[in-house]
């Protein structure tokens, strides 16, 4: 994907006699630190040609110029989601079974019910969204037996909310050859009974025992959950996302779309390292990692990988300093991260050497200060002026390491949004202790730090790929509809003007694609949004009820509400 300007006689520099799109009497936010505000664009090849006043765009308008007057609305850059696993997030809103944190054992078996009567068939049923707090009673052998009631012979299976666990039935525990026999893996568990059969539950890395005999989909419904993921997030006025942990057959379905013109937004796929979340038949690994290139297209960047360095406090697979307060169902109290300091190191080296951009999940103290100490030693060896690294979620990052986040050039990718009191937080105080569940989401201080900051949705984990709630709970701390009272942290709050820019060039930024978008400016791809309300005189709170009237992908209306 290039971010290199217009070469000097190219239509885009070339004098522009008529706009295809002039948008006046509205209040543009341009995110541009040259001009911040303006009144009025204009759109010609699908790049801004001018923004600015009245007086700029009114020369530009011709008889086959669109006009459109908005009324004072607000209009901001199209946003950008850092970190999602959107493709996932499309297909389960397609074609699996729904389910909710809020869902017990009998309400997960009526929803698999539900989903059998409206998709009768012997094809593999596929969900996610139980709760982590759920994982004990889902490895009891009544779970097993009531859930393999309603399957019967369809294989089944159940990511948790976090996806860093998976529930499988009998039949699927079958077509995946795994039983009693089948040794534990590196970096997962399966939980057992006490007789050594499989109970259903598997964690982390083991979830891809299962996964492996999933039948992959086919090219033409990949491209619609695809097509489908884009929709989605155009509703929300997203215009770009990074897929966090993408396969090869997923990377072809975005470039397939974008080199049939039907794909409506950037992407960045950061091909998956290992199985954690990404079936290995789909296409991961090294070997994908050398056929990027094939799948470069103008709205897909392939120079992106992800690692995993630990899990999620929900199942006591996050690395952390110090123990957990409680352990069982075969986990570790003190569980370490995937790999060593040096395995990183040795793994992230070639990769940087090449430009590639390596994204890091690390949410226990110890993960995140482990991947800070790789990648230092990365910077020795290779020296500093290498791609920018990020690290993915830094929930529970030590005070000490935030500002290594900038010295080190790494990029803090913070998700999912959840820095407001909410039933996660409160488990994760559970397992963790009052104090150092408290020292979650240290928003205000890495921003402060100087770090290039970036918020995503890391939708389906969010079951939304609205961002707008997120957005306001980092102004108010507080939970974004009022569902649970109170503020967390609020000495971590950001400004309206600090929020903004996680959520646009700063993305771009690390995406690449900064010269390209992320900013209202001369030159740039016309990809913005219209809203509802104007941020800049409402209460914050307000914020999460944004509706987004209009979304512009390079000039082009793809969504209006």
């Amino acid at each position: 994907m290039s971010s290199e300007p217009p070469p000097d006689g190219s239509p885009l520099a070339m004098p522009i006699r008529q706009a295809e799109l002039v948008v006046r009497n509205a209040k543009v936010f341009t995110m541009d630190r040259a001009r911040p505000w303006a009144s009025a664009l204009a759109v010609s090849d699908g790049r801004f040609a001018a923004v600015g006043g009245h007086d700029d765009v009114d020369g530009l308008i011709g008889p086959q110029t669109s006009v459109i007057d908005m009324g004072g609305k607000l209009v901001l850059p199209g946003l950008l989601d850092s970190h999602s696993h959107a493709f996932e997030g499309a297909r389960a809103d397609l074609f699996e079974v729904r389910l909710s944190p809020a869902d017990d054992i009998p309400a997960i078996v009526q929803a698999i019910g539900e989903t059998i009567g409206k998709k009768p068939g012997t094809d593999w049923l596929k969900g996610a969204g139980w709760a982590a707090t759920l994982a004990h009673d889902l490895a009891q052998p009544a779970a097993l037996a009531a859930i393999d009631e309603v399957t019967g012979a369809r294989p089944l299976v159940l990511r948790d909310s976090s996806h860093h666990s998976l529930f499988a039935n009998s039949a699927a525990m079958r077509a995946a050859n795994v039983d009693r026999a089948t040794p534990d893996v590196d970096g997962g568990s399966i939980i057992r009974r006490a007789d050594g059969h499989p109970a259903g539950l598997f964690l982390e890395s083991a979830c891809g025992l299962i996964e492996r005999a999933v039948p992959p989909d086919t090219a033409e419904r990949r491209r619609s959950i695809a097509r489908h993921a884009a929709a989605m997030y155009n509703h929300f006025g997203v215009t770009g996302f990074v897929q966090a942990a993408a396969s090869e057959s997923t990377i072809r379905a975005f470039s397939d779309l974008d080199r049939e013109c039907d794909l409506n937004a950037w992407v960045a796929t950061c091909i998956a390292m290992d199985t954690i979340l990404t079936p290995e038949h789909e296409g991961i690994g090294p070997d994908v990692v050398a056929r990027r290139h094939s799948y470069r297209s103008r709205h897909v960047a392939v120079d992106f990988v992800k690692f995993f360095m630990d899990g999620v406090p929900g199942t006591r697979t996050a690395a952390f300093i110090e123990p957990y307060l409680v352990s069982g169902d075969s986990v570790s109290p003190h569980p370490s991260p995937s790999y060593s300091v040096d395995e990183l190191r040795d793994l992230v080296l070639p990769l940087d050497a090449e430009g590639i951009q390596v994204k890091i999940h690390a949410v226990g103290d110890r993960a995140i200060r482990d991947s800070l100490d790789a990648i230092a030693a990365v910077r020795r060896a290779n020296g500093a002026s290498g791609p920018r690294h990020s690290i993915a979620h830094l929930s529970y990052v030590a005070d000490e390491d935030i500002e290594r986040l900038a010295e080190l050039n790494v990029a803090a990718d913070l998700c999912p949004p959840l820095w407001f009191p909410n039933p996660i937080l409160v488990a994760n105080a559970k397992v963790l202790g009052d104090e150092r569940g408290a020292r979650a989401w240290p928003v205000g201080d890495i921003v402060r730090s100087g770090a290039l900051t970036m918020i995503g949705t890391d939708w389906p984990i969010i079951s939304s790929p609205n961002p707008w709630p997120g957005l306001a709970a980092l102004i108010t701390r507080q939970h974004p509809h009022g569902s649970v009272p109170g503020v967390f942290r609020p000495e971590q709050a950001l400004s309206l003007e600090q929020m903004l820019p996680l959520c646009t060039i700063n993305v771009a930024k690390c995406m690449g694609i900064d010269r390209e978008t992320g900013s209202i400016s001369k030159g740039k791809s016309a990809d913005f949004i219209v809203l509802d309300r104007d941020f800049f005189v409402i209460d914050p709170r307000a914020i999460a009820d944004t509706l987004v009237l209009q979304t512009f992908f390079v000039g082009r209306l793809v969504c209006e509400s």
